[in-house]
Parts: C-alpha cells; sequence; structure tokens
C-alpha cells in the first residue's frame, strides 16, 4: 500500500466514514440520468467506496439487485459488514479500487460517488471497473471537475491546493483542529450567503456557491476534512475524463458537469 491509500485509509476508514451523519449521494446521480438508473441499475451491482453506508442502506431495500457487492479501502467495512450478516445477497469487504479482487465481468452495475479522484491513479480505477463489468454492463460515478470555465471556481481550487500542501507538514490532529476552526468562517463567507440566496428565491444562484450546504457553523468540519486532508485531490476537464473512458474502452458515455462536478454515466 503506498502513502497516498494509507492516508486514505487514515482519513476516510478511520475517521470520517464513522460518522452516522453522512448523507447519501445516489440521488444526485439519479436525478442527473433518471433513464439511464432505472434501466441499468439492476443484477449484480458493485459499489466501489461505500463510505459510511449511506447509499449502501438505500440499495439493500432494492428488490432489483439480484446480489451487492460493496467495498471500502478502511476499517469502516467492518461494522457495515455485521449490519448485513443475515443478508446472504449483500457483501461489504475491505478492498482497492485500485486493484479489485472480483472476476472480469461479474456485475451488471457498478456505482462509485467521489472515489477514483483520490487515488494514485484514477484511470487505473476506471480500467478495473470496466474489467469487472459485464457486456452491456454500466458505470454511474462522479468525479471532482478542474472548473476551468469559472474563474471563482478556480480560485477556490488553487487556494484548496495551497492549503492542502502547508497542512501536509503538520500532524493529523492538527490538521483535524485546523479544519475545526476554519468551518465556522467558511460558513460565514459561503454558506451563510446561500441560505440568504435561497430565502430570497434564487436557489439556482444559492447552489452554485462553494460550502451552499452547510447548516451551521460547524457542519463543514467534515467535508473540509475530506478536502483539505486528503492525501490527493485529482481534477477534471469534461474532455479528459471523456478521453479517459473511451481509452479504456467504455462506450455511451454521458458526462454531465455541473457547479458541484463531472456526473459520469458509461456503458460496457
Amino acid at each position: 500500500m503506498n502513502n497516498i491509500e494509507k492516508k486514505a485509509e487514515q482519513l476516510w476508514g478511520q475517521d470520517l466514514h464513522k460518522e452516522k451523519s453522512i448523507p447519501a449521494h445516489y440521488h444526485q446521480l439519479e436525478r442527473i440520468f433518471p433513464k439511464y438508473w432505472n434501466t441499468f441499475l439492476k443484477g449484480h451491482l458493485l459499489e466501489i467506496g461505500c463510505g459510511s453506508g449511506a447509499d449502501l442502506e438505500i440499495f439493500s431495500r432494492d428488490s432489483k439487485f439480484s446480489s451487492i457487492t460493496a467495498i471500502d479501502i478502511g476499517e469502516n467495512v467492518i461494522e457495515i459488514a455485521n449490519k448485513y450478516s443475515d443478508k446472504p445477497h449483500i457483501s461489504v469487504q475491505q478492498g482497492n479500487a485500485l486493484n479489485l479482487s472480483h472476476k472480469n465481468n461479474a456485475f451488471d452495475a457498478i456505482y462509485s460517488y467521489g472515489v477514483f479522484h483520490h487515488t494514485s491513479n484514477p484511470t487505473q480505477c476506471i480500467s478495473e471497473a470496466f474489467r469487472v463489468l459485464k457486456k452491456n454492463g454500466a458505470m454511474f460515478t462522479y468525479l471532482y471537475s478542474a472548473h476551468e470555465d469559472s474563474l471563482f471556481k478556480r480560485t477556490g481550487i488553487i487556494i484548496e491546493n495551497c492549503m492542502m500542501k502547508l497542512l501536509r507538514f503538520f500532524p493529523y490532529k492538527i490538521q483535524t483542529y485546523f479544519c475545526i476552526l476554519l468551518s465556522p468562517i467558511c460558513w460565514l463567507l459561503l454558506s451563510l450567503p446561500s441560505i440568504v440566496l435561497r430565502l430570497l428565491g434564487k436557489k439556482n444562484l444559492a447552489s452554485k456557491l462553494p460550502f451552499h450546504f452547510g447548516t451551521h457553523p460547524f457542519s463543514l468540519i467534515g467535508d473540509l476534512k475530506d478536502r483539505l486532508m486528503s492525501p490527493i485531490n485529482h481534477r477534471f476537464t469534461k474532455n479528459e475524463i471523456e478521453k479517459i473512458l473511451r481509452s479504456v474502452g467504455f462506450i455511451c458515455i454521458d458526462v454531465v458537469k455541473t457547479s458541484s462536478g463531472l456526473f459520469i454515466f458509461a456503458r460496457r
């Protein structure tokens, strides 16, 4: 396991994904790809990076899945596996997106939200996903966007990268304290204005602000840790990720760029 994976396991597997309040993300992809979602998300499902298990909880109630396999790099899988120990069609395992332990052509669908961009080689992750998909199987995933056409977002990315590099010089506990102190500042500068904009009926504009989802001054700690304490944050343009998907072998590629990032559907 390289240093990036070790840090990823510490941040998510031992820390963030033990939080019970992390929301599910599936609804974002379902909303963007309603036709694909209902048609292709069925059969044998693999979730790469199940995190706290929020999305798995939703999938576990859906009868259209013959089986569900969920993997994550961290220790969080132990508790999640115990939760589904009485459901033989659900398997939760410790695993690595860079080197899936599953056989070729094993799954009808793959779901992965916000995982590949935190690895040392996102292209290899996509290649592995392609390998374990059946012919005509589909992948639904979300990745960070480079926001190359938004000066405001690009400036934020530059600041984020500078903070990430600075924090690496400090112990994990100091990094955590920094995110705790930064949370109310970000909430005041970004979340509160978005709340005001929503009250004024400007929902679309409000949703474009970073941290628009903040509910109180310390509600952003987890997201700040996710971004600033991450070992790496790869970001892609729409054209770049489409090129990678095609090079791996995916077809019927649909990449939707939003202010939040890149939402991706691709078929094998």
